[in-house]
């Protein structure tokens, strides 16, 4: 399990979603409790501000600067401020040196910024009946001291519900992700061929196992219908092959022992050439039934396949002498080895090589190659004969199919689908390129995947 799959998860993504929404309702909270809290707060400065001067106004002008010093040097926590000034703004006495600029001498209380003062804190102006101006003020520790409470909880909150979050996230993934596991492992295994594997279900009866349940019901049906599709073309070759090889040997029978000639006896031979061409395509169709049949590790081995195209271009060199085409192999040395059946993999490539030989006119060349890609190794066998249009490359894997300009030639349209067979049961892939001129069918040997 890699750490991009767990973020991948439904249940790791809606788990820190609620962590979200939670954390969020978090946060709206504290801030209507501290808005709420400093609303109260600046109602009750204002009601202390509003009490301090009402009672110094109410001693009179005669002693008002000694009370003001007196106030200031009863406050021990030093969060009341004072100032008595003249009419004109003269400091008189007091902890305030000067009115702040922006507060108006109207007596109500409004907050007040100046240095030294903490966010919050009130203030008023007001001028007395004998001209003179009195200034009391409140700093708002309190409130600072709150704000601080709440945004250190905050933080604290905030930290704790991420981790618990995210190890309530992980902890909710890690159940669905071996499930996930578990799925891949088998979906990789059906898709290997094994048609015998289905995907596990589990007794929580989620919509998971609602998924592999329905999946299971298609392989079953799948499988059913697979079978049957392969046993009536292998049926029908099996049944046919007796009755065509009898039927082959009363005419080769005719042949030798009568004297026909002229229409009837080319008429003969024609039934003869007939009666081999459909045995080559019974025989044909049996190859990739075993193939198909095969058990799919039974036979595999590291394999060079440096030998393999050696053999196939020793076996090939004679035939492509008898039709004049030059055949030239380009096999790189450092190809690593692969899994394979070597027998299986010979076949295959000299199958390509002799579909490549029987269309490329003289005169021409067929090229056998062993690349190495980042992937991993490449056979290719390129030809510079017709080719076959890019409608007609997927076609022409398929059973019995012949492009329109090659079906003069002799052959029963099986040998890509033989290739086809073997590139499967090995999970490799098949690949019809455009060579300019000619044909490149290439034979990926690296296994497809499922995705990860």
């Amino acid at each position: 399990m890699r750490p991009g799959e767990l973020w991948r998860t439904t249940p790791f993504r809606l788990t820190l979603m609620n962590g979200a929404v939670f954390a969020l309702a978090v946060v709206a909270l504290m801030g209507l409790i501290y808005q709420q809290t400093a609303g109260y707060m600046a109602r009750q400065i204002d009601g202390i501000v509003i009490s301090e001067a009402k009672d110094l106004r109410l001693g009179g002008a005669e002693r008002l600067p000694e009370r003001v010093t007196q106030a200031v040097a009863a406050d021990t926590r030093r969060i009341e401020y004072y100032g008595l000034f003249s009419a004109d703004g003269i400091w008189i006495s007091g902890n305030v040196r000067s009115l702040p600029a922006s507060l108006p001498i109207d007596g109500a209380p409004r907050e007040v910024h100046a240095a030294g003062l903490q966010p919050g804190a009130r203030g008023l102006a007001q001028r007395m009946p004998w001209g003179e101006i009195l200034y009391v003020g409140h700093d708002a520790l309190v409130l600072t001291g709150l704000r601080k409470i709440i945004i250190n909880a905050l933080a604290l909150s905030g930290g704790l519900i991420l981790v618990l979050g995210l190890a309530a996230a992980a902890a909710l993934s890690l159940g669905p992700l071996r499930r996930i596991d578990d799925l891949r492992a088998a979906s990789r295994a059906a898709l290997k061929g094994e048609l015998g594997v289905r995907l596990p279900v589990s007794r929580r009866r989620d919509e998971i196992d609602m998924l592999a349940g329905v999946a299971n019901a298609m392989m079953d049906e799948a499988e059913r219908l697979l079978w049957e599709v392969k046993s009536v073309g292998e049926n029908v070759a099996h049944d046919l092959r007796t009755p065509l090889n009898r039927l082959r040997a009363l005419l080769y029978r005719v042949r030798q022992e009568t004297q026909l000639e002229g229409a009837q006896r080319e008429m003969l031979d024609q039934a003869l050439a007939e009666t081999d061409d459909l045995l080559t395509r019974f025989r044909a169709l049996q190859r990739i039934g075993e193939i198909e049949r095969r058990d799919r590790q039974a036979f595999f081995e590291p394999t060079r396949l440096q030998s393999v195209l050696e053999h196939v271009r020793e076996l090939h060199e004679p035939l492509a002498e008898d039709r004049g085409v030059a055949l030239e192999a380009d096999i790189a040395d450092d190809a690593p080895a692969v899994s394979a059946d070597p027998t299986l993999l010979f076949e295959a490539v000299s199958n390509l090589v002799d579909n490549a030989l029987k269309f490329t006119p003289r005169g021409g060349r067929v090229t056998l190659r062993l690349v190495v890609r980042d992937e991993g190794p490449r056979i290719e066998v390129a030809d510079n004969g017709p080719g076959v249009p890019e409608v007609e490359r997927d076609a022409v894997l398929q059973r019995f199919y012949r492009a329109a300009r090659t079906r003069t030639e002799p052959g029963s349209g099986l040998g890509l689908s033989i290739v086809t067979a073997i590139a499967r049961l090995h999970h490799f892939t098949l690949v019809l390129e455009d060579a300019r001129p000619g044909l490149r069918v290439a034979l990926n040997c690296w296994p497809r995947g499922i995705g990860g």
